[in-house]
């Protein structure tokens, strides 16, 4: 089997949990690995930012963050599975702005409505 993609990440990140989504959607070989304490070392080696989600692309040692760039990394390297995205240009660019819409306006929602709750009684 071929080294595993190293994907740093957190539960609580909806950018980490794309990733590995599409990661696993397009079955690519990965390791899931929680970022922590534990992890922080290794972590640092390919994260110029101390952000998840990052990437250890194997056999480089070298690292990626952001989530779209990442999956835009992956269709490159893995072309013959399914994208995230229509091969039709219009289609594509509608496909494409909906994504950058959710990963940029998208998060507000849900910080409103994961800490904005009236307490329970």
């Amino acid at each position: 089997m071929a080294e595993p993609y190293i994907i740093y990440g957190s539960e609580n990140s909806p950018y980490s949990i794309k990733v590995r989504s599409y990661a696993i959607y397009k079955n690519i070989p990965h390791k899931w690995v929680v970022k922590s304490m534990e992890t922080q070392e290794e972590y640092q080696k390919v994260a110029k930012l101390p952000l998840v989600p990052a990437v250890r692309i194997p056999g480089t040692g070298k690292g990626m963050q952001d989530s779209t760039p990442i999956m835009e990394y992956f269709d490159k390297e893995f072309p013959n599975s399914a994208s995230a995205h229509p091969s039709d240009k219009t289609l594509r660019f509608i496909s494409e702005l909906l994504e950058e819409f959710g990963d940029e306006w998208g998060n507000k929602w849900m910080f409103l409505y994961r800490w904005r709750r009236r307490p329970v009684d």
